[in-house]
């Protein structure tokens, strides 16, 4: 096959080795200082998918705006492709939801295979909002793509809400939460947590209207600018978290901060109503302000009357939900998808 360069982005396709009989999954991602959890998720299968046994298929992950980039945030063992050499015989692309039209015609013009995975059904119109292109072409890179991903109920409803041709091409994803530990209620310290790029006019208005009604033996700790292993730490000691999830996929945050023992209180931000039916979590209406402090200043007097113990089944049903043998079920699927499209 001859190399082709192209004026756009600059892809160049090629024939690997003939004794090289893998196929390749590259996952491409936004460059960002502060990942994202859609990032972090997506480092995760492809390591996840190179350590599957007995598979002909390998992944790479690729910051194709930043062809260099790595991010040092969150643990991985990711392989990196740092160049714009396809094979349109043995790559498949997974673009998330946040950069199709910016990469799917490209891929399409090239010939090459590719996905979306959408990890957040309330991003899939963002390039619309920042005038990337038209909805007729989302349109068509949505139809073009091989296969859709998505990552929750919520967001595969979306998907066919809006792309409804595109339904029998719709598959769940699943992935990991097992860095959290947990202790017991009464060694926890009275923390409560929240972040504050999250909804930060409804954080702050929340913190407003507690303001003097919080005991002096307890403290409010914003979560910015950490890596993910030190959010595992600070779950690990606090008591309750402040959601702030709006319009999102199936968050990390609400579900970590549960696994490792906390009362989990706020918004669902649609998605995680998956899990928000839980007893460790407490569903407050988006804008309702007096009711999220009210049920603050309840959780803080259960707590102090040792009315609320580690909710072991919550737990239980979390660590099923995001576990291991789900993201492997999952990857065996994505796999066969693969090969199936690619030969």
């Amino acid at each position: 096959m001859a190399f082709l360069q192209e004026m756009h982005i600059g892809y160049r396709l090629r024939n690997f080795k003939k004794n090289d009989n893998f196929k390749n999954v590259i996952f491409y991602l936004p460059a960002a200082d502060y990942p994202s959890g859609g990032v972090i998720v997506a480092h995760d299968h492809s390591d996840a998918i190179n350590k599957l046994e007995d598979s002909v298929v390998r992944s790479m992950v690729m910051y194709p705006s930043d062809i260099n980039f790595s991010p040092n945030l969150f643990a991985h063992n990711s392989i990196f492709k740092r160049d714009f050499i396809f094979d349109v015989e043995k790559d498949f692309v997974i673009l998330p939801e946040v950069m199709v039209l910016r990469y799917a015609a490209d891929l399409y013009k090239n010939n090459i295979k590719y996905g979306i995975h959408v990890q957040n059904g309330y991003l899939m119109d963002l390039e619309l909002r920042s005038n990337h292109g038209s909805f007729s072409q989302l349109k068509d890179a949505y139809q073009n793509a091989s296969l859709i991903i998505g990552n929750s109920t919520d967001t595969i409803d979306n998907i066919k809400y809006v792309f409804p041709e595109c339904s029998e091409k719709v598959i769940r994803s699943y992935f990991v939460i097992n860095k959290h530990k947990y202790q017991p209620t009464r060694d926890k310290k009275n923390i409560i947590t929240y972040m504050p790029r999250k909804l930060a006019k409804h954080s702050q208005h929340v913190l407003f209207f507690l303001n003097e009604k919080i005991p002096d033996t307890w403290k409010i700790v914003p979560i910015d600018g950490v890596t993910e292993q030190e959010v595992y730490d600070i779950f690990y000691e606090s008591k309750i978290f402040l959601s702030f999830s709006e319009f999102e996929g199936l968050a990390m945050p609400p579900a970590m901060a549960a696994m490792s023992g906390n009362k989990v209180i706020g918004y669902t931000g649609e998605a995680n109503k998956e899990y928000f039916h839980l007893p460790c979590f407490d569903e407050v209406p988006c804008g309702d302000i007096k009711l999220f402090a009210t049920k603050v200043i309840e959780t803080i007097d259960a707590y102090e009357n040792e009315a609320i113990q580690l909710d072991l089944h919550s737990i239980q049903q979390l660590e099923e939900l995001f576990s291991r043998t789900k993201q492997r079920q999952f990857l065996r699927e994505l796999i066969t998808r693969v090969e199936s499209i690619l030969n």
